[in-house]
This record gives structure tokens, C-alpha cells and sequence, in this order.
């Protein structure tokens, strides 16, 4: 069975930033495949698309888990896919599914996702063997918010060792081997 990794992505960003975003979602998406990994998402359109669109396009495995909003257009390069009513129900099974995770850009819901993994694996409900690794200089003030949790007595410095910090795909994809 291939490990599941599942990316953590936004549905959109703006149209300035589309072109970086999209071949960063994509180009991830492509290794992925060719490293041998199944590649899963919440399955929705931006940067999750084009995740599954890379991965689809080098002959992986995409498996999509979907939130059931009216008028969102899904990925079509999903091979299996689920649909969930319940924002929290999708979550739980995004996290039920991978054996390890990437966080593209994204918002609210992504960093959800991101802290959601730290917590369990905080709480050992995850294990520490499955990496949570951030992908892209976006997240270079991740680490700020830690110290601050950390600092101010919220946290401890194991907390660090929770994720990962990748500046490329490749990089990312290295860490998963």
C-alpha cells in the first residue's frame, strides 16, 4: 500500500499570485506521484487542484476529500474521492488518512488543518514519525507564532520538532523519504 501524503491547501489566492502558487501546488503534486506516494486533498478547487492535477498528470494516485458546498467545483483528477456535510468530519478523516502532510499557502482552513496535526501529535494521538512539513516561504514567521506560544508559557520547545520547514518541493519530498 503507498503512503497517503495529504496536502493542505487553499482554494484560491489572488490573481497576481496564481501563477507561483498554482506551479508550486502542481510541481508538488508531480513529485509526489513519481516518488511513489498517493497524493490526497480536501479535493477542491486553487491550489488543491492543481496538487491533484500534477499528481494525475504523472500518473498517481489522487484521492479527494470533499466538503459539500454548493456551487464549489471539485477537482477532476480525484480517482477515488468522498463527500462529507461537516467541516470537522472532513477534517478528521484528512488527518485519518495520511501517513504524512504538507501545507501549501492557504488560509484560515489550512492553518486549522496545520494546528490540528501539531495538537494530536502534541497529545500523541499522532505519532512524530508522521511529518507535518510547510512548504514555501510563506510560512517563514511559522516559527514566530511557536516562540511565542512558547514564550509566553503556551507551549514547550519540543513543539518545534512537531513540523518541518521546506523552501521547495524537492525539499519537502527529500524529508517524506
Amino acid at each position: 500500500m503507498k503512503k497517503r501524503i495529504v496536502v493542505f491547501a487553499g482554494n484560491g489566492c489572488k490573481k497576481e499570485k496564481e501563477k507561483y502558487y498554482f506551479n508550486l501546488a502542481y510541481r508538488t503534486g508531480e513529485l509526489l506521484a513519481e516518488a511513489g506516494f498517493a497524493t490526497v486533498t480536501g479535493g477542491g478547487p486553487g491550489l488543491m487542484d492543481e496538487v491533484m492535477k500534477g499528481a494525475w498528470e504523472k500518473g498517481g494516485d489522487t484521492i479527494g476529500i470533499r466538503l459539500n458546498v454548493q456551487g464549489v467545483r471539485h477537482s477532476k483528477y480525484a480517482k477515488e474521492f468522498s463527500i462529507y456535510d461537516s467541516l470537522v468530519e472532513r477534517q478528521n478523516k484528512l488527518i485519518e488518512l495520511g501517513d504524512s502532510f504538507i501545507a501549501l499557502p492557504g488560509g484560515i482552513g489550512t492553518y486549522y488543518e496545520i494546528f490540528a496535526v501539531i495538537a494530536m501529535k502534541r497529545k500523541k494521538e499522532i505519532p512524530q514519525s508522521k511529518h507535518m512539513i510547510l512548504l514555501s516561504s510563506y510560512f517563514k514567521d511559522f516559527d514566530k507564532i511557536i516562540d511565542k506560544f512558547i514564550n509566553d508559557g503556551f507551549a514547550f520547545g519540543e513543539m518545534r520538532s512537531f513540523y518541518s520547514l521546506a523552501q521547495n518541493p524537492e525539499e519537502a519530498i527529500d524529508i517524506l523519504k
